[in-house]
């Protein structure tokens, strides 16, 4: 009787245990996750008073097509853009451009000032290729172009004209679908959904 009560408890604590034990820890995230989102609700007449926006009376989203090659002080063949030879985009005629309104502003620096990483990862994508074919242009009371961003939405990089750091390490990649998206919804096709003679397009990963 005794030994039939010990082999029952024996039995009985190998159910419970089985029963009751922990579930295994869920896997770590991997570091190379990131959030991407709205980080803030700045308001409009707060993001205009960011250079150069604060000193635009007109802003244009435009498409060129990029050839390549040397930059040299005799390349320039777009007279309305200033004549920076370290910056591509003076040498190249537009394809399209679309001046865009005070709505289309506000989307624009909703986008810019706005969106952000809410978490970062800690692995960066490195992309060697610059090929632009797109840019925002901004024009001063003169209707001169004073400032631009130029802008690769293949390899996913831009320049400011503005910055003594052309290239911009600070914008996040996943912004890049949020400012192509915002092209496409105001005509601008050229180097985004459209190719130029010669020229193949990204392949549109959106990390």
């Amino acid at each position: 009787m005794k030994i039939s009560l010990i082999i029952i408890l024996i039995l009985w604590g190998s159910i419970g245990y089985g029963q009751f034990r922990r579930k295994p820890p869920p896997p770590m995230e991997s570091d190379t996750i990131s959030l991407f989102g709205r980080v803030s609700n700045t308001n409009l007449s707060t993001r205009l008073k960011n250079y150069p926006f604060n000193k635009a009376t007109a802003i244009k989203l435009v498409s060129f097509n990029y050839g390549g090659g040397q930059i040299d002080d005799t390349a320039y063949i777009n007279p309305i853009m200033p004549k920076n030879k370290l910056f591509t985009i003076g040498r190249f005629p537009f394809k399209e451009i679309k001046k865009i309104d005070p709505l289309q502003t506000d989307s624009l620096t909703d986008i810019l000032f706005n969106y952000g990483y809410i978490k970062e990862p800690t692995i960066e994508d490195i992309t060697k290729c610059y090929i632009p074919r797109n840019g925002i242009l901004f024009l001063n009371d003169k209707g001169k172009v004073f400032e631009f961003i130029e802008i690769c939405f293949a390899c996913k990089r831009v320049v400011y004209s503005y910055y003594k750091k052309a290239n911009a390490d600070d914008f996040e990649r996943p912004k890049f679908k949020l400012l192509r998206d915002f092209f496409i919804k105001n005509k601008i096709e050229y180097g985004i959904t459209k190719m130029f003679d010669g020229q193949t397009m990204g392949n549109w990963d959106d990390d």
